[in-house]
């Protein structure tokens, strides 16, 4: 599904490199979920930090489910654009979604979902409302009417 209206997206675009094709010069199934990472990356930089700086104030983000719906193809040197956004922001979880376009033709390849945890360094879960200034940073990037 492309990105709601009212969201804050942030797309990158990106040519397909021979390494993550087949023999058939088809993308590999992983190499999406690498653009995903890549894809939310972008995001919080764009949002004016980084997952180093998150876990500098003790936060980090594991990965705790992902999805991918394949749609079409990718080929070696296609040029994509990945569309990020928050679809889903609580005090304990943070579920991001992402579409990926061809942009010569602006078909709709794949669309994805990463959801993450908030955990400590010890890898315990963590509470938004006990991280306020990271927590300020990712409700920039939600709408207030989804919260």
């Amino acid at each position: 599904m492309p990105a709601p209206e009212g969201r804050n997206t942030v797309s990158h675009d990106f040519r397909v490199r021979y390494a993550e094709t087949d023999a058939m010069g088809i993308v590999h199934h992983s190499s999406y979920i690498v653009w995903m990472e890549m894809g939310r990356t972008e995001f919080m930089r764009h949002f004016g930090f980084t997952y180093r700086e998150l876990e500098e104030q003790g936060i980090r983000l594991p990965v705790i489910e992902v999805g991918v719906r394949y749609r079409q193809p990718a080929y070696y040197d296609d040029e994509l654009r990945i569309t990020t956004w928050v679809e889903e922001l609580s005090r304990v979880r943070l579920r991001l979604a992402y579409d990926i376009v061809r942009t010569s033709d602006s078909k709709l390849l794949t669309e994805g979902h990463s959801l993450h945890a908030f955990v400590g360094h010890d890898g315990r879960p963590l509470r938004m409302n006990q991280q306020p200034e990271a927590l300020a940073h990712l409700l920039m990037m939600v709408p207030q009417s989804s919260l």
